[in-house]
């Protein structure tokens, strides 16, 4: 199942915008409050069937409607949802594809965890089609990892407990330690108290006093394999066979810069026939990606719309953070106020042939910029111009 389209009318604060879908990684970027979390509710949404309060109609539309094109085993359908109500103590009814939210997950912001006893391992979640639609708006449920994780591993120890794709899922999810650091792995489950232990390069910890980025990297990787798993008994799957959409607010949270720029391949090596549909405001993760994965979303007038973007063959690779930043994910600028503001000094001192001016606010810009930044050069060609002519 491909979500290839979606057009949006009057939710949120977008009053017309229509998106077609890469089949296998979206990344959707813009300026804050440009609407990428609605655009991400609005796909979940169109997978569930209850009462919701999560999105509303735009202040200026009468009702708000969704119309998203599903390919599901090679034949489009189509989900039409209408959202009519403003207020916030009243929500709206919604009907979607109800009947396909077993291959929608979503996966919300909150995604890091602290320590939580295991005092005893519980069966699994029963996630039938109600659970499956719900959770299509309130996001899988992270707090469940730890059992489910706890429960293949000590269940594996006994021939025929676990069925052959259980036992795949899980030397999946344990590989994935490694994955996201090579110098990190899975040691093994504590049987007096079912704590999940890791190899560090600093020895044996818990494996919830990982690092947060970690730890949101793992609630990634094990939500989902797990979500798979309880959803699809009859038959079992293999998670890295899913075929299904897996939705991430913010992929970045957490993560510092160079694993930002890795999460995305890591999440296609691990779900190789998934579609992804995530939010992001790092440049760092659009710096590897292709042009035709990234849904830039840029407003004019109020009026939210899909920027068009310069498509080459190697797509950003070869860009500066800097480049991507206002290019693609159109900020209007990189540097402070403060280096402006010298920098006008600097030029019109320049212009005026004020030397003692311009040397002043060298300094200050010597000071500010990086101390490899060609610009230096520049700003000193300049300024040995007006002291020859002197």
């Amino acid at each position: 199942m491909k979500v290839k389209s979606i057009e949006i009318n009057g939710i949120g604060g977008i009053e017309s915008l229509n998106v077609d879908f890469n089949e296998k990684m979206n990344f959707i970027c813009g300026p804050n409050g440009i609407g990428k979390t609605t655009l991400l509710e609005c796909v979940a949404h169109s997978f569930s069937a209850n009462r919701t309060n999560i999105l509303k109609r735009n202040v200026s539309s009468q009702q708000g409607n969704i119309k998203a094109i599903v390919d599901v085993d090679g034949s489009d359908t189509q989900s039409n949802i209408v959202i009519s109500n403003f207020d916030p103590n009243k929500p709206s009814s919604i009907n979607g594809l109800h009947q396909f939210s077993s291959k929608l997950l979503s996966l919300k912001v909150t995604r890091t965890f602290q320590y939580q006893p295991l005092n005893a391992v519980g069966k699994d979640v029963d996630k039938n089609t109600g659970t499956s639609f719900q959770e299509a708006m309130s996001g899988v449920n992270v707090n469940e990892v730890k059992n489910w994780f706890v429960n293949r591993y000590l269940y594996s120890a006994h021939k025929g407990a676990l069925t052959e794709e259980q036992i795949n899922n899980l030397e999946l999810a344990k590989k994935s330690f490694s994955l996201l650091n090579e110098y990190f792995s899975f040691s093994k489950v504590m049987a007096s108290s079912n704590e999940i232990m890791v190899n560090t390069p600093n020895g044996e910890i818990y494996y919830e006093y990982l690092s947060s980025g970690f730890k949101s990297c793992l609630s990634i990787i094990f939500g989902i394999i797990k979500d798979i798993e309880l959803r699809f008994k009859e038959p079992c799957i293999n998670a890295s066979d899913f075929d299904g959409v897996i939705l991430i607010d913010e992929l970045e949270l957490h993560l510092h810069p160079e694993w930002q720029s890795k999460i995305a391949k890591i999440l296609v090596e691990v779900f190789p026939n998934a579609q992804f549909i995530t939010a992001t405001h790092s440049p760092h993760i659009l710096q590897s990606a292709n042009p035709d994965e990234i849904i830039a979303l840029a407003s004019d007038n109020q009026k939210v719309f899909r920027r068009e973007l310069d498509e080459s063959k190697y797509g950003y690779q070869g860009w500066t953070v800097e480049e991507i930043l206002i290019d693609v994910m159109g900020m209007s600028d990189t540097r402070t106020d403060e280096y402006y503001s010298q920098l006008r000094i600097f030029e019109s001192a320049i212009e005026n042939y004020d030397l003692p001016t311009a040397e002043v606010a060298y300094v200050e810009l010597d000071s500010l910029l990086h101390p490899n930044n060609h610009l230096r050069k520049l700003l000193k060609l300049e300024l040995a111009s007006i002291r020859g002519g002197e």
